[in-house]
């Protein structure tokens, strides 16, 4: 096996493969050219193939999580397609949301970390710097809450899960078709459910819903039979 498949299968990027690679800053950053597999390109908004018209000249660089205690890049030029849907537009980037510019696992461990130590411990593992962190960790909190607002719902899900040792617990819907979760109320009695259906839902979004998911418990059978 070559080095440089080594290092695809290593980093497992999915329809890409790395070409090249280097070292920087004495031995301490590991930068990884990377380019697809395939000539075809999908839209970033609808997911459909579309015709390559340009390749960006300058290179777009992506920071990864850190391997072996070294700092990890990624290197592409970015295509632009012409959807047939959203006209001309910019690739779909696999690894990547758009316009980060972190690696969709680097903010994965970001918020795992933060979510089980100090934000400085966090920083110290994905070497940067706290300050940088923190700005991260408010965008990728932003826009992974965009996509859990609450459009087109017609199947929900409701239960509950337990906290602090089973002391405390709170109720969870979920959108079953978008595999999203909707809300987080703490409690898990009738009350609790009942502020979702009246605070977070319109009397048109109520009506739309056509199916709905729990456990035998009287209490969510209730409220899901009144609204």
């Amino acid at each position: 096996m070559s080095i440089l498949k080594f290092i695809t299968k290593l980093l497992n990027i999915k329809g890409y493969r790395v070409v090249s690679f280097s070292f920087l800053d004495w031995y301490r950053e590991l930068w990884l050219e990377v380019k697809p597999h395939k000539n075809g390109a999908r839209c970033p908004i609808c997911d459909r193939r579309g015709k390559i018209v340009h390749k960006l000249e300058q290179p777009r660089i992506w920071r990864d999580i850190p391997v072996c205690g070294k700092k990890v890049f990624l290197v592409y030029r970015p295509r632009e397609i012409k959807c047939k849907k959203h006209g001309r537009i910019q690739e779909n980037i696999p690894w990547a949301a758009r316009h980060a510019r972190v690696t969709y696992r680097f903010e994965y461990s970001l918020l795992i970390y933060c979510s089980t130590m100090t934000q400085k411990a966090a920083a110290g593992l994905l070497k940067i710097s706290t300050s940088t962190l923190s700005d991260m960790l408010h965008r990728t909190i932003t826009r992974v809450r965009q996509g859990h607002k609450i459009r087109g719902l017609t199947h929900i899900g409701i239960d509950e899960i337990s906290y602090c040792k089973g002391r405390k617990f709170a109720t969870i819907v979920y959108d079953l078709k978008r595999s999203k979760v909707l809300w987080v109320g703490q409690g898990k009695g009738r009350e609790t459910i009942d502020r979702f259906f009246v605070n977070e839902l319109s009397k048109y979004q109520r009506k739309q819903i056509i199916a709905a998911c729990c456990d035998m418990s009287r209490t969510y059978i209730g409220a899901i039979e009144h609204w």
